[in-house]
């Protein structure tokens, strides 16, 4: 089997994650004439009408809760249409498409694959249980980055059963987008811009750069920390930077879709998580813009970050002090900085690139639905 009917099972068709490399794998191959598919529990998102056109009508899949008889008959319908539509593989890219899609998978006789692209540690208890489930009854089983394989390796996971797959970046559609004016400019506080883009949730440990940048500002006077990106802990966050004195200086932008163009005005991204880190789409997106990175080494970070290379990585529980330390190095070396930002784009060009990860993802696939049975739940 040269070319297996693939069908992709996704949350949704956002832009940002685990959705949009979804969409972009899908739509990817679909344009290269192989048949892929995609299913998702919410027929909605940026990518939503882009991926109808390279792949067919989305179907939605409306489950809503884990236990109800409403769950039950989806699932079915779910196999059933797997089924019609001569399905040879399931991808399940989350949690939720992986805990109701092996069900599915396995009264349709299908092949079936999950995805891991975190380190599972915020999701409770039982949905962890059923997502463990769900790689036992896979016959593959995706990671994107070698710290999230190890880490499931350790978690009891058979070692020939993972593989590490890259994340897609397209640096030509993103250098294009980076030369529209940016919507949010005129809100940008003038000075020296750190930018962070990810969901302002605690494993995201955000607060830890509006601790840092008092120091920061010490040595660079006009240093700002530029925050893009929702969640629970935005009050949090803005009480913090005005308990540190640097209200003026954090700019809270919300949710933002123009992320190249406004990477362009800035001078260093950052993460620096305290857990759940895969490989940080975030990060990508930062080296491709040509910008130094500083982030914890948590999860995936540190197949990115390269320290003193595409940008300084510090200890997971790095303090205060020690990101103001190397976010000042960032800002005061600008020759360093910027052969940091070029290593960093190579590295994307070089790994990342559509050709790249569509390859990876068309080898798998076919190896995954020919693997003697063992793509069958």
């Amino acid at each position: 089997m040269s070319d297996p009917r693939v069908f992709h099972l996704v949350f949704d068709l956002i832009r940002g994650g685990t959705e949009g490399q979804c969409a972009r794998i899908a739509m990817g191959l679909a344009k290269r004439g192989l048949p892929h598919r995609v299913a998702a529990f919410h027929r909605r998102g940026f990518f939503l009408e882009a991926v109808e056109a390279a792949c067919g009508p989305v179907r939605e899949v409306p489950i809503r809760h884990l236990a109800r008889p409403s769950t039950v008959l989806e699932v079915v319908r779910l196999a059933d249409w797997l089924v019609r539509e001569r399905c040879d593989l399931l991808h399940a890219w989350d949690a939720d498409a992986a805990i109701f899609g092996q069900f599915a998978a396995r009264r349709a006789g299908t092949g079936f694959v999950t995805s891991r692209r975190d380190l599972g540690q915020i999701y409770p208890w039982h949905k962890q249980v059923l997502m463990r489930r769900a790689d036992r009854a896979a016959g593959r089983v995706v990671a994107n980055a070698e710290a999230v394989r190890a880490h499931f390796i350790s978690q009891g996971l058979p070692a020939g059963k993972i593989e590490v797959l890259p994340n897609l970046l397209d640096v030509d559609e993103r250098d294009r987008l980076s030369v529209l004016p940016c919507p949010c400019a005129d809100r940008l506080p003038a000075g020296r811009r750190m930018v962070v883009v990810n969901r302002l949730d605690p494993e995201k440990n955000t607060g830890l750069l509006i601790d840092a940048l008092p120091q920061v500002r010490q040595e660079i006077p006009d240093a700002v920390l530029v925050v893009v990106g929702d969640g629970r802990e935005m009050p949090l966050l803005r009480e913090k930077a005005a308990a540190n004195g640097v209200e003026k200086a954090v700019c809270f932008l919300g949710e933002v879709m123009e992320t190249p163009s406004l990477l362009s005005l800035c001078e260093a991204g950052a993460l620096v998580p305290s857990r759940n880190e895969g490989l940080s789409n975030t990060i990508l997106e930062y080296m491709a813009a040509r910008l130094p990175v500083l982030a914890t080494d948590c999860g995936g970070n540190r197949e990115l970050v390269r320290n003193l290379e595409t940008g300084r990585l510090l200890p997971r529980e790095a303090s205060p002090a020690e990101v103001a330390e190397a976010w000042t190095a960032l800002l005061r070396n600008r020759d360093e900085a910027a052969a940091m930002g070029r290593h960093g784009r190579a590295v994307v060009e070089q790994n990342h690139s559509p050709a790249v990860a569509l390859d990876a993802f068309a080898r798998f696939y076919r190896g995954a639905a020919g693997c003697d049975g063992r793509g069958k739940p």
